[in-house]
């Protein structure tokens, strides 16, 4: 993708062309008008819409989602893209702006949803977040929908995704973006941004490994082949750290396999080959001017792993967080779970030359690495060999790198971009305890012990009830699930918005089915607490909340027993303001308490305060896909009353009918205005137009078709 600018996407008209389009269209049935007199019609007409404020630009860019087979480490495979990208374009807009996001499905077996993470809908509703089957219905095959909604007040950086089944693994994803400075920090990058998208890599495709976590003889995903820095990887097909090739023969351990240089037998020479280097894309390469000090944006848009991002010789400072203001915190490496962003200021004080960026997946022991490469303009000409660059890193299962940055990491309240305060303790409505497990449960099951989120010790339980007293798979007749409260997610057929605004199946959002009521304005507490897998493993979780931010108030070892020293260890004056937030793992090799299940117990905890900017149904997770599919998830909902209207062309599926719908709408007193989904071809080229207000002023803008 070259360079950070490669990534983005460019508005190819403004609003004083688009004026000027729409005038020329209408003069040829009014009849010519002299050049001049023409022109000073548009800018009559673009002066007076500013000044009246009557109309402002929309962005309106079309993302088409296809499968298509790509070498993004050099294995073919078949892979979901965006506009024949991995990760697709960025999307750039300003604070504030309204945006149109037309969504073509062009798989002709799957359905699509996207969710634009990050961005908390205040000002324009709960039913484009992109959440399937929570905020809306997917995308069926050979279709196509308009996302539209009013992004973020303050600049920042976001990313969107794939939000139903593997699409987020298969690779459907990409930056979003917030224009301007983050905080003044930002101005210190006289050199620029470079963007780095981070993502794991599977070989093997999405729906294979979805199904596997799913079925009673668990087939689990193992860790990734590759990590892509931009869409880029490389994948050694004779010799990776799954197996070793030599003489035609591939072993891993003491076992022979099939190498991805080999042809599996299915399939016929005529296809192309497995693995081949003239496939292989390179390293994402950023050249840089010694001096300059530039402004590196990592988002991880990864399925599973916690990145670490470690850059030779060069030292980091982090000045933003999940597109929110941080104060500076200067680091050697920096630590990024799935879902979450970071922002560094990176100095270029080194010799001229070539510099290694490096990515590994930690938290797991089969580690993985990506790189890119930073080169310096003028250097000399260097072969560079990133895997034997030497760029510390800690170790995978250094968990006490990853408690400190995650409380070293503070909010930025000062300045016009700061942060708003932590609300008081007094105004804490209910504090929910959620406690993380791995059990082993009945496919239709929805909770093992007693579930509870009001107290952790009941949650817990006694000899017999706890969480590793179920993982008997009984003969693999039972599911390995992630649940919440004790509590695993069994979802629904319809949209948790259509059944709460429609009142379709609302008896199933309650809190037996991890449904949790909320109110606008109103702030809540959450402990998430941590607890190990069936394994032994207690592994570093990374929870998102859609349509919110919250204040990560502090992470600490052990149980949360609410004692004088763990609630003095809060900090309620400068947290992070995030919108993902990690559970850190505990023990050597992650494991606190080794092997033995009757000695297992509660394994680090975080504690987050939000605050409901708006109604809706707001989807709370690990963002780790496969504790997603497993039931690792929960959603806050405000009251059915709250909730707007949705669009006019809203999707149906489930028990949504049109009857249903209808009796709705025959309660409704309200009128909504919606624009209508166009049914011609899109461009797939950003670019913004005009909306205008439903009365314009004197009739002067009513003519004009916009």
């Amino acid at each position: 993708y070259g360079d950070h600018r490669d990534l983005h996407s460019f508005p190819t008209r403004r609003s004083y062309d688009m004026i000027k389009y729409r005038v020329e269209a209408l003069s040829g049935a009014l009849g010519p008008a002299p050049n001049f007199s023409l022109h000073m019609t548009y800018m009559w007409l673009y002066f007076f819409a500013a000044s009246a404020s009557l109309t402002q630009a929309v962005y309106v860019t079309t993302l088409e989602i296809r499968h298509e087979f790509a070498s993004p480490d050099c294995v073919d495979r078949l892979v979901v893209n965006a506009n024949h990208s991995i990760p697709g374009p960025a999307i750039e807009v300003d604070p504030g702006e309204e945006v149109e996001i037309t969504v073509v499905n062009k798989m002709l077996s799957n359905a699509v949803s996207i969710h634009w993470h990050g961005m908390v809908h205040a000002d324009s509703g709960p039913w484009h977040d992109g959440g399937s089957m929570i905020s809306q219905c997917p995308i069926p095959p050979g279709s196509k929908w308009v996302y539209k909604f009013k992004v973020n007040k303050h600049p920042g950086l976001y990313q969107y995704h794939g939000h139903i089944g593997g699409m987020r693994v298969a690779g459907l994803g990409g930056a979003f973006i917030i224009k301007g400075d983050v905080s003044a920090f930002a101005s210190e990058a006289d050199g620029g941004e470079v963007l780095m998208h981070l993502k794991d890599w599977w070989h093997a495709e999405e729906t294979q490994l979805v199904q596997g976590v799913l079925e009673p003889q668990f087939r689990w995903v193992g860790d990734p082949q590759s990590v892509l820095v931009n869409g880029k990887g490389r994948f050694n097909c004779s010799n990776n750290p799954l197996y070793s090739c030599a003489g035609g023969t591939c072993m891993e351990g003491e076992r022979e396999v099939c190498g991805a240089e080999q042809r599996p037998w299915y399939r016929p020479s005529y296809h192309p080959p497995s693995c081949d280097s003239s496939l292989c894309p390179g390293y994402f390469t950023k050249q840089v001017t010694a001096g300059k000090t530039y402004l590196l944006r990592f988002i991880n848009g990864g399925s599973l792993s916690l990145f670490s991002v470690a850059i030779q010789n060069h030292s980091m400072t982090v000045i933003e967080v999940d597109g929110m203001a941080t104060q500076k915190y200067t680091t050697d490496t920096i630590d990024l779970n799935s879902g979450q962003r970071v922002s560094v200021l990176v100095t270029m004080d080194q010799p001229p030359g070539p510099y290694i960026v490096k990515v590994i997946t930690r938290g797991r022991s089969a580690q993985r690495t990506g790189y890119a490469i930073i080169e310096y303009a003028g250097a000399s000409s260097q072969s560079v060999q990133p895997e034997t660059a030497n760029v510390p890193t800690p170790a995978w299962d250094d968990h006490t790198f990853t408690f400190n940055f995650q409380q070293g990491v503070k909010g930025l309240y000062t300045g016009d971009t700061a942060i708003a305060a932590v609300p008081d303790d007094s105004l804490v409505q209910r504090t929910f305890y959620m406690l993380s497990t791995q059990e082993r449960m009945d496919h239709t099951a929805t909770y093992n012990g007693v579930p509870s989120v009001n107290n952790l010790t009941v949650a817990i339980g006694g000899s017999g009830e706890r969480p590793q007293d179920n993982c008997d798979s009984a003969g693999n007749t039972k599911n390995l699930r992630w649940l919440l409260g004790r509590r695993t997610w069994q979802g629904s057929n319809t949209p948790t918005l259509a059944a709460l605004y429609f009142g379709i199946n609302r008896e199933q959002i309650s809190e037996e089915h991890n449904y949790f009521a909320v109110d606008v304005g109103q702030v809540y507490d959450v402990v998430i607490q941590n607890y190990p897998a069936c394994n032994g493993v207690c592994e570093s979780h990374a929870f998102h909340s859609h349509g919110m931010h919250f204040w990560v108030l502090g992470t600490g070892r052990g149980e949360w027993t609410g004692s004088a020293e763990q609630i003095a260890s809060l900090n309620k004056v400068d947290p992070a303001f995030r919108d993902v937030t990690q559970l850190v793992g505990e023990g050597v090799r992650m494991e606190p308490f080794g092997k033995n299940q009757d000695d297992f117990g509660p394994c680090g905890w975080t504690m987050i305060r939000f605050k409901v900017y708006s109604p809706g149904a707001w989807y709370f997770h690990c963002h780790m896909i496969w504790h997603i599919i497993m039931g690792q998830n929960a959603v806050f909902y405000t009251p059915a009353g709250s909730i707007p209207a949705p669009p006019d062309d809203l999707l149906f599926c489930g028990d949504m009918t049109i009857s249903s719908v209808l009796a709705k709408q025959s309660q409704t007193t309200t009128t909504t205005t919606s624009t209508a989904s166009t049914n011609g071809e899109v461009s797939s080229a950003p670019t913004r137009r005009l909306a205008t207000a439903s009365v314009a002023a004197g009739g002067v803008m009513s003519w004009l078709p916009f």
